[in-house]
């Protein structure tokens, strides 16, 4: 059986590859979004303090969130230290776990996750101005894809890419939820606005920066809605960014453990009975129920579960997650 600090720090890394690149998908949302035309009448909303407030970043940045502007939001996100879940910080978290469990990685994968590395130390707050930022989350998103292919194509099918897995899928979950929370911080519902060209162009502009877009008309063939996208992003199977496909990915990977290990921890059921709950799931329950609401209580619930696959394979709690109950706020 595999040493717990050893399961821990791949675990870790596959979260951590993973917040980097989701982080700058939200910035990527509040760009988009702050870029889309104000109509006649409609309040301003702030999308740099709405993607803040979405990703548990309250308490973290300070009691100016709710003014903060692109610059100030973008620093937090990207390159804050006191930001645990800035991209900086999760890439040099990653590479400091990846580099004490060399052992445990392909060739490929270190070298990546090190090259990842090395050039965001590089990166400053003047390469995300202006016209910087879309190059900006680009990179991010192309060196986190550059990761995943090394670890798809290079790892053996065995425990250690069991954990990252695992790792990847809770950081999905998570990301997923709060990407389409954004929406309802920015656009809190009302009746007028559903149908509007804003309502419209914004939920446009989420799928875009979930990579989605194509995927969306493809296998739906419909108009862009609310229902739509909150319909694919949540239940839709097939998509590997949305919350069915990574809690699919995380029973999975409970069960190859489970199998390799020859016994079963008490969260391996927990894990089953929230897939089991999803599957269950329709867009109408959730709707009725309030998207909001919902997201709300899957963040919670992935927060748990990570703290019951932590004490169930002896890793360290779970500190420098986003407070899940900010989402609420």
């Amino acid at each position: 059986m595999m040493l717990s600090r050893v399961a821990e720090s791949l675990f870790w890394i596959g979260r951590y590859i993973e917040r980097a690149e989701n982080v700058a998908r939200l910035a990527d949302v509040a760009r988009r979004m702050s870029a889309l035309p104000r109509e006649v009448g409609r309040p301003l909303s702030n999308e740099w303090s709405s993607v803040l407030i979405a990703a548990g970043a309250r308490d973290v940045f300070g009691p100016e969130i709710e003014r903060a502007d692109a610059g100030s939001a973008v620093d937090h996100l990207f390159f804050d230290p006191q930001n645990p879940s800035s991209v900086i910080n999760s890439v040099t978290y990653a590479r400091e776990n990846a580099r004490a469990m060399r052992f445990a990685l392909t060739r490929d994968c270190w070298e990546t996750l090190n090259g990842f590395w090395s050039e965001a130390r590089q990166k400053t707050p003047a390469d995300a101005r202006g016209s910087g930022l879309p190059d900006l989350i680009d990179w991010v998103k192309a060196q986190s894809a550059q990761f995943r292919g090394a670890f798809y194509g290079t790892m053996v099918r065995d425990d250690a890419f069991a954990f990252v897995r695992l790792g990847m899928a809770i950081e999905r979950i998570d990301s997923t939820a709060r990407l389409l929370d954004v929406k309802y911080h920015v656009l809190l519902p009302k009746t007028e606005d559903v149908g509007s060209s804003a309502d419209h162009y914004q939920w446009l502009s989420l799928l875009q920066a979930a990579a989605a877009h194509r995927a969306y008309t493809a296998m739906r063939e419909a108009d862009v809605s609310a229902y739509g996208v909150a319909e694919f992003l949540i239940l839709e199977g097939r998509f590997p960014r949305s919350i069915q496909f990574n809690v699919n990915a995380l029973e999975a990977a409970v069960g190859d453990i489970e199998a390799y290990y020859g016994s079963q921890t008490p969260c391996h059921q927990v894990v089953r009975t929230f897939a089991s709950d999803l599957r269950a799931l329709s867009v109408d329950a959730i709707i009725a129920q309030g998207l909001h609401e919902f997201l709300t209580e899957v963040v919670e619930r992935n927060y748990d579960l990570a703290n019951r696959l932590s004490r169930s394979y002896g890793f360290l709690p779970v500190a420098d997650d986003p407070d899940p109950s900010e989402k609420a706020q």
